[in-house]
């Protein structure tokens, strides 16, 4: 009988980790070495990759990101700002049937779920990506669930063809203003933007520029995205987002834009330019985010994307909840 056995992955293992993270249907670019690894230092975390492991061959794992909060609470989370997801990442088996691939998950999420279980935490959060849309091994055995959406949209033939007609409004109302969209890389003018961005809702950034600055570098650095920005006729820009890539999909990871053009339909021109770039690279989706926010989910829908869940998962002790209790009614 096959061996079993879930530990935490050493510095020379992350080359295996990657290539699982690569071929599995749950990895993303979030799940990356490197993107883990800029998140950890940038937002003083330690990281935990949990790898499991089948006769010494890596079949499954998920990172965590952990925290002591207060010197009070041992926290392990899946996600913090700017990384929306992560969770399990389990290796394909070749098997038409739905039976062997359902033992061979539950197979490798029950091991890690054991072992984060004897790791004695106050609190777990995994987000899972939206590529693992089972998660009983989970709910099944005490923990509690919630879900997210994100908007998936095939990419193909003339985008004008299936975005909606407010859409193709917007992004001919641009052109009319002779803004135009190309890629430009300034971390500085991005920070400005996302101000802007969060100051017409009357809010700031649940980031700080140093993490932001940091993921962006890092971007730039291992050539894993790119930012594109939308230019008025002078050349001001009205609009930027950063659009990341791994071996499976391409994702919106964040947008930010000008008040003084918030009607001008540079974000949708911006869009439109980003999909065409898409169609050209041969994918055949983007991941556009923003469903689990009205607004921008209200904005989205424009562009006639599908609707996609993923899951999340948690679990906490009494401690946990009791000193939460206790937080609450302080802050009232």
């Amino acid at each position: 009988m096959a061996k079993i056995e879930v530990r935490g992955l050493e510095n020379n293992e992350l080359t295996a980790w990657d290539e699982l993270v690569a071929s599995s249907v749950q990895g993303t670019i979030f799940h990356t070495s490197d993107w883990l690894l800029k998140t950890a230092s940038s937002q003083n975390l330690t990281l935990f990759i949990l790898g499991c492991y089948e006769d010494e061959g890596l079949i499954g794992g998920c990172p965590l990101l952990l925290s002591n909060q207060y010197n009070l609470l041992k926290i392990a989370s899946s996600t913090v700002e700017l990384t929306p997801y992560g969770g399990m990442v389990i290796a394909n088996i070749e098997s038409t049937k739905r039976r062997e691939r359902e033992l061979h998950n539950n197979k490798v999420i029950a091991a890690i779920r054991e072992c984060i279980v004897q790791q004695r935490f106050d609190y777990v959060n995994l987000v899972n990506s939206p590529g693992l849309q089972d998660i009983r091994a989970f709910t099944q055995n005490g923990w509690d669930s919630k879900v997210y959406y994100t908007y998936i949209l095939p990419i193909g033939g003339d985008i004008f063809d299936w975005i909606s007609k407010n859409a193709r409004r917007s992004v001919r109302k641009a052109q009319k203003l002779g803004m135009y969209a190309t890629q430009h890389f300034d971390t500085e003018m991005y920070w400005d933007l996302t101000i802007n961005t969060f100051n017409k809702h009357n809010s700031q950034p649940p980031f700080s520029k140093e993490h932001l600055v940091s993921m962006l570098n890092m971007i730039k650095d291992k050539g894993v995205g790119e930012m594109w920005v939308a230019r008025t006729s002078s050349g001001e820009i009205a609009a930027a987002e950063v659009i990341l890539r791994d071996s499976k999909n391409v994702h919106r990871w964040s947008a930010a834009s000008s008040e003084e053009h918030m009607y001008s339909g540079a974000i949708s021109l911006l869009l439109s330019e980003i999909f065409n770039d898409v169609k050209e690279r041969n994918c055949t989706s983007i991941n556009l985010m923003a469903g689990n926010i009205a607004h921008l989910s209200a904005f989205i829908t424009s562009f006639n994307p599908d609707l996609v869940p993923y899951y999340g998962v948690e679990l906490h002790n009494n401690k946990y909840k009791l000193l939460k209790e206790l937080k609450t009614r302080l802050t009232r």
